[in-house]
């Protein structure tokens, strides 16, 4: 039975492996309207959902609690990317370096399937947009 206490819980424990300290990691059950996710919960099934002034930017579903899981992980590493990337920024390469870099090595601490999932999605995403480096 799926429930949203059961992916709060298990949400938590993965976000302690990353230990996003300085970057919050809320778990929302409302729309906030902000650009920000929250997850809501209907037939078994759950919504991750992101709003913006009343208009869903994003909706995905799954009954799938490691699907959904896998939707915040990349979401909370990803923004965790840009923020390193931002604060330790080269000038020349492709910023996405650093963040997918980055990315990675926090979606490995949290969770070794999801990592590989990830290497797979930052991989289909360099084949159809490869790095542009200005030197």
């Amino acid at each position: 039975m799926n429930s949203l206490d059961e992916l709060a819980k298990e949400y938590d424990r993965l976000c302690q492996r990353v230990k996003p300290s300085e970057f919050p990691y809320t778990f929302m059950t409302e729309r906030q309207d902000v650009g920000s996710p929250h997850v809501e919960l209907t037939d078994g099934e759950y919504h991750y959902i992101v709003t913006e002034r009343g208009l869903d930017l994003e909706r995905k579903s799954t009954a799938d609690i490691k699907e959904i899981l896998y939707w915040m992980l990349y979401d909370l590493t990803f923004w965790m990317g840009v923020r390193f990337e931002f604060k330790n920024r080269i000038e020349g390469p492709d910023c996405r370096r650093v963040i997918f870099a980055h990315q990675l090595e926090l979606m490995k601490r949290a969770d070794a399937a999801m990592a590989e999932r990830l290497e797979l999605h930052i991989a289909k995403t360099l084949a159809a947009n490869p790095f542009n480096d200005r030197y």
